[in-house]
């Protein structure tokens, strides 16, 4: 009797987690996302100053109610963050960190495999691609300060990158993409113009 009443509540345990399971929806995998393409001039990827290094900020024009941001200068261009000064709701939209934006790569999304740093490089902050799992990977270098300010400074993307929107079967979600149709083959290194 105890021999049946364990291979019972055995049974239905395990009858239990496969419908718990076989309810669940699949998980997303980042290649299910395509790509929109964008207007260039309404983002702009922008270096932040931070005393344990520079940060990562893009910004998105949504419409034209207020300015979002200011530029002045010429290498490297600073970078006025206009949107602080007023409630930017459904005007500026921003991305600060991975859930934001990624990289997109040959109509491929390697948001699971590369992550976007910013790096100091000499007298210059440069947006690379740096693998998550693979130190041995190829270093992408996606744009750069062209020089050094103490404030916001504008990120020049190398020729070839630009910005994209994220879509899911059709409808276009908040991620921003850094996109380019071609592989990098060469090492950050190589990319030192």
């Amino acid at each position: 009797m105890k021999t049946f009443l364990k291979q019972s509540i055995a049974a239905m345990t395990t009858l239990g987690l496969l419908t718990f399971f076989s309810l669940r929806p699949a998980p997303v995998r980042a290649n299910f996302f395509d790509q929109k393409e964008v207007e260039q001039s309404r983002y702009i990827a922008i270096a932040i100053p931070r005393a344990f290094g520079p940060q990562l900020l893009i910004l998105e024009q949504k419409t034209d109610a207020r300015q979002c941001w200011g530029e002045s200068g010429d290498r490297p261009v600073l970078v006025d963050p206009l949107l602080l000064n007023f409630d930017f709701t459904g005007i500026c939209g921003r991305a600060t960190d991975s859930n934001g934006y990624s990289i997109r790569i040959a109509n491929t999304d390697l948001a699971l495999e590369y992550a976007l740093s910013l790096q100091m490089s000499g007298g210059d902050i440069r947006l690379m691609g740096i693998s998550r799992y693979d130190s041995n990977a190829p270093r992408l270098l996606i744009g750069r300060t062209y020089g050094l300010a103490d404030g916001f400074t504008k990120i020049i993307l190398e020729p070839g990158w630009r910005f994209a929107k994220r879509t899911y079967q059709g409808k276009e979600l908040g991620h921003i993409y850094v996109t380019t149709d071609w592989m990098p083959t060469e090492l950050e290194s190589n990319n030192n113009n």
